[in-house]
């Protein structure tokens, strides 16, 4: 996707199914008038480990799913200093169930709790999302 390009992120793919994503260092359009990483760039860079550690737990059954973040809680705790990485990771369960689901041609909605730290790896926040997944569209859906 074009604004994942534009974030110029470095993703990491856990073999436990976590996922980080790194913004590090950030481009001068990623900075704020303060001089911190914008709270939109934090945003973005938490969706795509939230959303792939979602994809991540769908497995081989996510395969052509629709994937979406239908809302989200983010926490601000601090200023993100030099970069930011968002890390999250799904509960074996969860996959479980949501393999299940998307197997059996139904959809599921997935809670996904990411934390955010800066570049120094300081805690700098916490995202909740609720990702929904459901099984790929023919045209005429």
């Amino acid at each position: 996707m074009p604004w994942i390009v534009w974030l110029d992120l470095d993703t990491e793919f856990g073999e436990d199914g976590s996922v980080r994503s790194i913004l590090r260092p950030p481009k001068p359009e990623h900075i704020n008038h303060n001089g911190h990483v914008n709270a939109p760039v934090i945003y973005r860079v938490a969706e795509v480990a939230g959303a792939g550690a979602a994809v991540m737990a769908a497995g081989a059954a996510g395969t052509g799913a629709y994937t979406v973040i239908r809302s989200s809680t983010i926490e601000y705790q601090r200023l993100a200093n030099g970069g930011i990485t968002a890390s999250s990771e799904v509960d074996l369960a969860v996959a479980a169930d949501i393999q299940r689901a998307l197997q059996a041609g139904e959809g599921r909605d997935i809670d996904v709790d990411i934390s955010l730290t800066d570049a120094d790896g300081t805690c700098t926040g916490a995202c909740e999302f609720v990702v929904s997944m459901r099984p790929h569209r023919t045209e005429r859906d």
